[in-house]
């Protein structure tokens, strides 16, 4: 079979390395990392040390000096009772719509004429009689 020359050889020793390259027992993973280990039963037992866990502060939220990541675009929140949130409903005006569908990429040109419903020529109904139906089937001549 054919050799790689030996300079490629050393730039393929370098690549990461597959799972048709390694033995049976390899594993490449999705670089999510172990978060416990699987017995020989096939059940799954947590390693509680790799787990990630959040600490909320002892004291509260109030006054603390660390902020959340949260962006500043999300719509605020009120409180309505022990345990109701509620997001504040933003009043909207037209000229606050047309400036942010502006921002937002809108086009000033209108495709379509404007359509006046006065001017529409009054027609009348056309009205058609149900063929008969005939005593024949399709299948009959």
């Amino acid at each position: 079979m054919f050799k790689p020359t030996p300079c490629m050889q050393k730039t393929l020793r370098r690549l990461p390395l597959s799972t048709k390259q390694a033995g049976r027992e390899y594993y490449k993973g999705n670089r999510t990392g172990t978060l416990g280990t699987i017995d020989k039963y096939g059940r799954f037992h947590p390693d509680y040390s790799k787990i990630r866990t959040f600490v909320y502060p002892s004291k509260g939220t109030k006054g603390f000096e660390l902020t959340p990541f949260v962006s500043s675009r999300t719509p605020k929140n009120v409180q309505m009772g022990e345990k109701k949130w509620e997001t504040v409903p933003e009043a909207m005006t037209g000229e606050a719509y047309l400036t942010r569908w502006k921002a937002e990429g809108g086009h000033d040109v209108v495709d379509a004429p404007y359509y006046d419903p006065s001017q529409e020529q009054k027609m009348p109904e056309v009205w058609e009689e149900p063929p008969k139906k005939s005593e024949k089937k399709f299948w009959q001549k």
